[in-house]
């Protein structure tokens, strides 16, 4: 009978040979550099002879078989079956041999020509690198007090940085053997069998770095670990890397195991302890949160110690505030792993290992008991932050990007910032500063003194997210500063009153509309450096109407609501801070393109921003952000070195630990006006002080000098400014609220006079304790000295012209030769001819009535002269002759037909 199921099994015997004597035909095209017809013959040989031999074992079992094999025999006929079968399975066999063996072969010439290559790329790494010697390699695993200091400019010290690092170091002996012991078992089991690394450890690194496969185990040994901390950086790059590996290397070779474990303990940071603070060592870290030394603490503790470093700020006990954190799993969890590795490398018993397992670690952390101390002033705000800005600007141009790019992308702004303020604080740096010890307390002495006349003290309520009623202090607050005019150099300046209530720096980062004191930067310093005025141009005080976006008009006026409705000179227009004839001059520079704003940016004022500068009310201070303090005094400054602007600067010189310079200073100066431009501007701001809205400091000043300044003050009283320059320094005050939950403005409710009094009387008290601390500091014995090319002309006093003649369109001449008056002119812009478009700024409507009104006048005064003249003939007829020794002629004399106004009182302004 024929067995069906063993002509299936001899069917997919046959397939399957079939398929694999393709396969193995398709693998030896494929690798016929490997395997040659010889093995393919050899492989068959091999297959016959195993074939031959299982014939004769199958014979040799017939005896047992005997039953079965008969019924096999006559049904299925299996022996040539079984013989085709080890046939196709020892070739498939030899193939599969044949493949392997070339791999592996492959894999190894590979393997050989990888390592020589990784070698040679390692000699190229570290081939630019010097070997440190044992002298700076100690220094650098043992210097752990990196603190920074801030110093006066005569290099006495401000202050250390601070920072809330607390690190105490001990020795070898001082560290209890537990710890030791619970640092090697879970960082590095062998670390005393090593050299500085493990080969097969940096390899598994190197390919799950580079695979992406297997656990994140790090290849690091403690002494890797040691060079990362303390000698090289934490970039990520094979070059760091290789050299990691060579300082590792030459670390075991100079200093012993217990050394590079002590020094390990020492410099690791471990979170924070019960005061809030930063914490770093062992010993800092046992006291910190056990409050015991690093050598009395138990199995529990010391695991739970060495487990912090691995991520300080997630398994540290306690918050920034010094409060036990409410969970605490992770930090117990990885308690548990270090004491199941000690367990592992056999350190502790079993015994000892459920012991602290089950112990209650909590009941050891010290109670929490936060501290506050207010080591702060704005003196040391300011130096450390225009120090970190300067090394974050020293890292971006290496990154090749600028401070422009970093504040585009606030994310990248942080990280820069984060990096700069830690190099700051831990990396021992000596920063100089431009500040002058003597001076700067005095001006500090000044804003406790007369703080308080300033204005009022008000306390706001709000409710706060909690619902809870909070109460906050509102101080009148003032901004001043102290600047060397070449130089740019900061000598001195008043963040704001009482650090303990409010420490928002007014000087530096506080932006403030500028009032009337951005006129001469804005308007009249740009109209005369492009000859579109002279100091004695006629200008018009008349009605301004302004339609606004929103369909409203604006219609400015001067201080008190007043306008004079008359022509006045830009001299007193700029002494007297009157607003129309400023908005008007502004208007007419940027209806004829001549961009006046572009001026502010080059004196260093890049808070206003330039889709600002068409805004008509500008050009009184109206403006979204509006200058810092230090900013509109830095631009002062242009006016008394002759027109080129010199940046302000707070930072002398940063040196490293070793003494290095990291930094310094270099004068960045721009030319912005002509020498001429800037002193007939100057020679304006004279008058300030001399006739002008500036003018009681001569009531409070205990001394003389050559001061040129300019007060302002914005919108209903908010912002008070003077600022005043001598040829040496430039100083100013700023008083204003910071209104963080109420409106608050200044005004008189006392009658103690206007806001702007107030504020004179406070600069002049401040410039007086200057003087009386060091005079030759203000330049009390100079004078800013006229440029060549000033000249001194006359010019009518009706127009600021020449005399001459004009043509009106009704065919009408009138010869204009009348008063004059004197000022000064730029040589190379004198005094322009007499025209119908006299006064720069002045509407087709003020033209018109000024010279409707001028006719009128001159017909008058015409008129009245004839009819003198016909009483005079008529006296003469009805008496009798007589003879004269003279005779005399009246002759017709133009009288000047502007009254010059009131003096106003300094304060008259807005």
């Amino acid at each position: 009978m024929n067995n069906p199921d063993g002509n299936k099994a001899e069917k997919w015997l046959k397939k399957t040979g079939l398929f694999f004597k393709r396969l193995g035909q398709s693998i030896n095209g494929s690798l016929q550099r490997i395997f040659t017809k010889e093995n393919a013959a050899r492989t068959k040989e091999k297959a016959l002879i195993w074939e031959q031999k299982t014939h004769r074992r199958m014979e040799q079992g017939r005896v047992s078989w005997r039953g079965m094999r008969r019924k096999l025999v006559t049904e299925t006929n299996i022996k040539p079956l079984l013989s085709k079968g080890a046939f196709g399975f020892n070739v498939f066999f030899g193939v599969i041999r044949n493949i392997f063996t070339g791999i592996v072969l492959l894999m190894v010439l590979l393997g050989i020509f990888a390592g020589g290559a990784g070698l040679g790329y390692f000699a190229n790494l570290i081939s630019k690198e010097t070997a440190p010697s044992y002298e700076s390699m100690a220094e650098d695993i043992g210097n752990v007090e990196l603190v920074s200091t801030m110093y006066y400019a005569n290099t006495e010290a401000i202050s250390e940085i601070r920072t809330d690092l607390v690190r105490t170091t001990v020795g070898s002996e001082s560290i209890s053997p537990l710890i030791k012991e619970a640092l090697i078992a879970t960082e590095d089991e062998n670390f005393y069998e090593h050299e500085g690394i493990v080969p097969k450890a940096i390899l598994r690194a190197l390919v799950t770095e580079l695979t992406g496969f297997g656990s994140q185990s790090g290849g690091s040994t403690l002494t890797q670990q040691l060079v990362k901390q303390q000698i090289l950086s934490n970039e990520v790059t094979f070059s760091r890397k290789a050299n990691e590996i060579l300082l590792a290397l030459r670390l075991e070779n100079f200093f012993t195991k217990d050394e590079i474990l002590t020094a390990y303990l020492n410099v690791s940071p471990f979170g924070r302890n019960s005061s809030g603070s930063n914490i770093a060592g062992i010993e800092e870290a046992a006291n910190g949160i056990f409050g015991i030394h690093a050598t009395d603490v138990s199995l529990a503790q010391a695991a739970f110690l060495v487990g912090i470093p691995q991520n300080p700020y997630t398994y540290t006990p306690f918050t920034q505030y010094g409060e036990r954190k409410e969970d605490l799993t992770a930090a117990l969890n990885r308690k548990n792993t270090v004491l199941f590795r000690m367990l592992s490398e056999g350190y502790i018993t079993k015994e000892d290992y459920d012991a602290a397992i089950a112990y209650d670690i909590t009941q050891d952390f010290v109670a929490a008991h936060a501290t506050q101390a207010d080591r702060n002033s704005y003196l040391y705000q300011a130096v450390e932050r225009e120090a970190i800005l300067i090394l974050m600007e020293q890292a971006a141009a290496g990154d090749d990007l600028t401070m422009d790019d970093l504040e585009a992308d606030i994310e990248l702004y942080n990280e820069y910032y984060a990096n700069a303020d830690n190099t700051l604080r831990l990396s021992g740096y000596n920063v100089y500063s431009t500040i002058d010890k003597d001076i700067y307390n005095g001006m500090q002495e000044v804003a406790a003194e007369y703080g308080h006349t300033l204005g009022n003290t008000f306390v706001d309520t709000y409710v706060d997210a909690d619902g809870v009623t909070q109460e906050v202090t509102e101080l009148a607050q003032t901004g001043s500063a102290l600047i060397e005019n070449e130089t740019g150099k900061i000598i001195g300046f008043i963040g704001g009153r009482d650090f303990s209530v409010n420490q928002v720096d007014h000087v530096f980062s506080t932006n403030r509309s500028p009032g009337s004191t951005i006129k001469p930067l804005l308007v009249y310093a740009p109209a005369i450096e492009q000859d579109f005025i002279y100091p004695a141009s006629m200008v018009p005080d008349t009605k301004i109407s302004i339609k606004q976006p929103d369909g409203t008009l604006w219609e400015p006026t001067n201080f008190g609501d007043t306008i004079s409705n008359t022509f006045m000179t830009a001299r007193q227009a700029l002494y007297q801070s009157k607003n129309n004839p400023t908005i008007k001059l502004y208007v007419a520079m940027n209806d004829e393109g001549m961009n006046p704003g572009q001026y502010l940016e080059k004196m260093g004022i890049t808070s206003i921003d330039e889709s600002e500068y068409g805004n008509p009310s500008l050009a009184i201070g109206a403006t979204n952000d509006g200058p810092t303090v230090l900013e509109q005094t830095s631009a002062f400054t242009t006016f008394a070195t002759g027109g080129d602007h010199v940046e302000p600067y707070l930072i002398e010189t940063i040196t490293d630990k070793h003494g290095d310079i990291v930094y310094q200073h270099e004068s960045e100066t721009t030319e912005v006006f002509s020498e001429q431009t800037a002193y007939l501007t100057l020679d304006i701001l004279r008058d300030v002080i001399t006739d002008g809205t500036g003018r009681s400091i001569n009531n409070y000043l205990n001394f003389s000098a050559d001061w040129a300044g300019k007060t302002g003050t914005s919108e209903a009283n908010r912002d008070i400014w003077f600022i005043a320059s001598t040829p040496t320094v430039t100083l100013s005050s700023w008083m204003g609220y910071d209104n963080y939950k109420g409106e608050h403005v200044f005004y008189d409710p006392n009658n103690q006079g206007l806001p702007t009094g107030r504020n004179l009387n406070y600069w002049s008290q401040i410039a007086n304790k200057i003087y009386s601390i060091n005079p030759d500091i203000l330049g009390t014995d100079l004078t800013h000295q006229q440029p060549e090319g000033i000249v001194e002309k006359s010019v009518l006093a009706e127009t600021g012209t020449l005399a001459g003649t004009v043509s009106f369109a009704n065919g009408l001449s009138v010869s204009l030769n009348g008063s004059t008056r004197s000022d000064l002119f730029k040589s190379d812009s004198l005094p322009k001819t007499i025209s119908y478009n006299f006064s720069p700024g002045a509407t087709e409507a003020d033209l018109e009535d000024f010279w409707d009104s001028y006719l009128s006048a001159a017909e008058a005064r015409s008129n009245a002269a004839a009819a003198s003249r016909n009483n005079a003939a008529d006296d003469a007829e009805a008496e009798p002759e007589t003879e004269t020794d003279e005779t005399t002629e009246e002759t017709e004399t133009e009288t000047e037909a502007e009254t010059p106004p009131a003096e106003e009182t300094p304060e008259a302004e807005e």
